[in-house]
């Protein structure tokens, strides 16, 4: 066997040296060049055959090209494979040929169960301004939501308002929607007053709304404002689609579960992180990436799991934390332009060692992380430890806390580290107490006291951090989390400095 197969009943491109695995929509765009080969294919014939029925960005099909040239090791300047033809598509050069058939490991995967919208045309009361407005939102949003993989958008949305649409549950089922959103707009003097909910199709159920007035002096931030508003609330592991399709799933027997079902019961609501919890929400990202190894997203919460459950259940099993590295790594390969694995990627390069390549990674998560309110809170980590614009860090923060009346429990521990970074220690007491007693949370809760000169507070935090980790030395979570930016590392050393003046009073040292 010599050059490259393609293997298209699991996804995977084969070749002597390694095997592939590709994800569906990677290998959709694939399967589309291989039967026009030689023949230029242009971004609308891709759109059409790979996303059929669905409205997504051109940039998506740019960005599956990338993997696919990433996969193959084809360099687009001298390209052997896929070649860029300027201005009109791509067209595949290369030989690609079909794998033979004791080359195909396994049967074709199972379809994930994806939450599918329709963005309704906004209800609009004869104002033309306020009509284009109320349009280009509704356009935002919905190129917003197609760029989240685990989501589908219906594109047949654009012909029908929430005035003409008298049957919620008949439209959505015939345009094969499980949600839909719709909304109305209307101008009072200089303010532009827009309601939106989103209704669950099957029971024709209001699941969230949200009432915006804004001043309509400036189209483009209205625009902006309610389109990344509404985006930050459905969104996310523990947005409002996300919570939706966890209570209907919860009804259901596991043993008919597919793998999008097992991936959203993996990921708490609750973000109990006991050694119980943690246990039943592992067993169930395990299971989402057993019957779907191309499900990046279900990766990369299980890895973030895995580390959660090294600190919390019992024996500090070393285990979980290579199987974490492992799962993250997997994530990363699979979608390595997802803002949420660069930004965590960044803090991984960082941690060896390399800041200049960590800072290249934190900066292309943030360029692409708008809508999306887990990268936001990703970056802002990222940002206030690998930087020393830790204002910036506070303001992407911020703005997915207006946009998330009530955020997920995981949010408050990252607003811990991120307040103390920022000096703001009393905001770091208050989010490390709102949240799950993770290790990070209260690390910055006795740090913050003991920047605030409460000695005896610093000390009674001290207490219940080593009650709940009693192996933490300080170094080495700073070197671990990692505190890369030398002003935010003087600072952090600074109040465990303080922290253990306080502590000797009492007659306790902490490690050298």
């Amino acid at each position: 066997m010599s050059g490259w197969y393609f293997s298209e009943p699991d996804d995977r491109l084969i070749c002597p040296e390694q095997i592939v695995q590709l994800t569906p929509k990677a290998a959709a765009v694939l399967s589309c060049l291989r039967k026009y080969k030689g023949k230029i294919v242009s971004t609308d014939t891709f759109l059409e055959e790979v996303w059929p029925g669905l409205h997504v960005t051109p940039d998506l099909v740019r960005e599956y090209i990338h993997d696919l040239r990433s996969a193959l090791k084809d360099d687009a300047k001298q390209p052997n494979y896929i070649e860029t033809v300027r201005g009109k598509g791509f067209r595949l050069i290369g030989e690609i040929d079909t794998a033979p058939a004791d080359l195909v490991a396994h049967p074709p995967r199972q379809q994930e169960n994806r939450p599918t919208v329709a963005v309704l045309k906004p209800e609009v009361n004869h104002d033309k301004d306020i009509s284009n407005i109320a349009d280009a939102i509704a356009s935002d949003i919905i190129n917003h939501l197609a760029r989240f993989h685990y989501i589908g958008v219906v594109a047949r949305q654009s012909s029908f308002s929430s005035k003409e649409v008298t049957d919620i549950r008949a439209f959505a089922q015939d345009v094969q929607a499980d949600y839909v959103l719709e909304s109305n707009f209307a101008r009072f003097a200089h303010v532009i007053r827009a309601r939106i909910q989103l209704v669950d199709a099957r029971t024709g159920k209001s699941l969230w709304g949200e009432r915006l007035d804004l001043n309509s002096d400036d189209p483009l931030a209205v625009v902006d404002e309610i389109a990344n508003t509404v985006v930050l609330a459905l969104t996310g592991w523990h947005g409002e689609l996300h919570r939706a399709e966890f209570k209907s799933i919860a009804r259901k027997g596991e043993s008919k579960l597919n793998a999008f079902e097992h991936f959203v019961l993996g990921c708490d609501l609750e973000m109990r992180l006991d050694a119980e919890n943690l246990r039943r929400s592992l067993s169930h990202l395990e299971q989402s990436v057993r019957l779907d190894p191309t499900f990046a997203r279900a990766w990369l919460v299980y890895a973030l799991e895995l580390r959660w459950a090294y600190a919390v259940i019992p024996g500090r099993d070393r285990s979980y934390l290579e199987q974490a590295e492992k799962a993250f790594e997997t994530a990363f390969n699979l979608a390595p332009t997802d803002p949420v694995n660069l930004a965590l990627m960044s803090m991984n390069t960082a941690r060896s060692g390399n800041l200049n390549g960590a800072l290249a990674m934190l900066n292309r998560a943030e360029a692409t992380m708008a809508g999306d309110s887990d990268a936001m809170v990703c970056v802002a980590t990222a940002k206030s430890v690998l930087t020393d614009d830790v204002e910036r860090a506070c303001a992407i923060f911020d703005k997915v806390l207006r946009a998330n009346t009530a955020p997920p429990s995981w949010f408050y521990f990252a607003e811990a580290g991120i307040s103390f970074m920022a000096g703001q220690y009393e905001r770091s007491v208050s989010s490390s107490r709102s949240g799950p007693q993770e290790i990070s949370a209260l690390v910055f809760r006795c740090l913050s006291h003991a920047m605030l000169g409460q000695s005896k507070q610093a000390t009674l935090a001290h207490n219940d951090l080593m009650s709940a980790f009693p192996m933490t030395d300080f170094v080495r979570f700073a070197d671990n989390f990692p505190i890369a930016s030398q002003p935010r590392r003087r600072e952090y050393d600074a109040a465990v400095k303080r922290l253990g003046e306080f502590l000797a009073d009492t007659g306790v040292n902490l490690p050298d």
